[in-house]
């Protein structure tokens, strides 16, 4: 009795063992995935721009002034912001704006962008401590997935498929016994 729970507990060692390595293979290849996944999307990262802006208010209407330096024959994306110093929290998209604002070629050259005020808005701007938060993202040709996005996908997936059957092939030449899911007997009393 007392040999057969020695064998017990050698196979129960015997299989901790080869789980442990299992769970350390597993861990190491999340570990490989993320950081290539990580690596990859850091060249998703648009540029933006934060532009100085100056503005005059006049009869329900803000006319905005920036000067976007850049490359003149590309295309940004213009979009402008209200805030107040003061206050941190507060941020206001005026909702009716003319002018160089939007998608378009703003590079080069002074800019103006009209706001009309509408009544909600005007109830707003109470005080003297505003700012006009303008941002500028350069929009990138061509768009969808770059190649070798699906190149790298291809590789690491590649990668981990063989790491997965090598492994399988190393533990025994493919023909792997079903673990024993019933535990042996306790020993004898004495």
């Amino acid at each position: 009795m007392q040999l057969e729970a020695a064998a017990s507990i050698k196979k129960f060692k015997r299989e901790a063992k080869a789980s442990s390595k299992n769970y350390e293979t597993i861990m190491k290849i999340k570990f490989l995935f993320s950081s290539i996944i990580l690596i990859l999307l850091q060249n998703f990262s648009y540029s933006q721009e934060k532009i100085e802006a100056s503005f005059e208010a006049s009869e329900g209407k803000i006319f905005i002034y920036y000067e976007l330096k850049g490359d003149a024959s590309a295309e940004y994306q213009v979009d402008i912001k209200l805030k107040r110093t003061s206050d941190p929290s507060f941020e206001l998209v005026p909702a009716v704006m003319i002018g160089d604002v939007g998608k378009g070629k703003f590079a080069g050259g002074k800019r103006t962008i009209i706001w009309h005020l509408n009544s909600d808005e005007e109830s707003k701007l109470q005080g003297e401590d505003f700012y006009f938060d303008v941002t500028a993202k350069k929009i990138e040709e061509g768009g969808g997935i770059p190649w070798w996005v699906f190149a790298g996908t291809a590789a690491v997936g590649g990668g981990v498929a063989a790491i997965l059957l090598l492994k399988k092939s190393d533990s025994g030449g493919g023909t792997e016994t079903p673990p024993n899911t019933t535990f042996p007997n306790p020993p004898a009393r004495p």
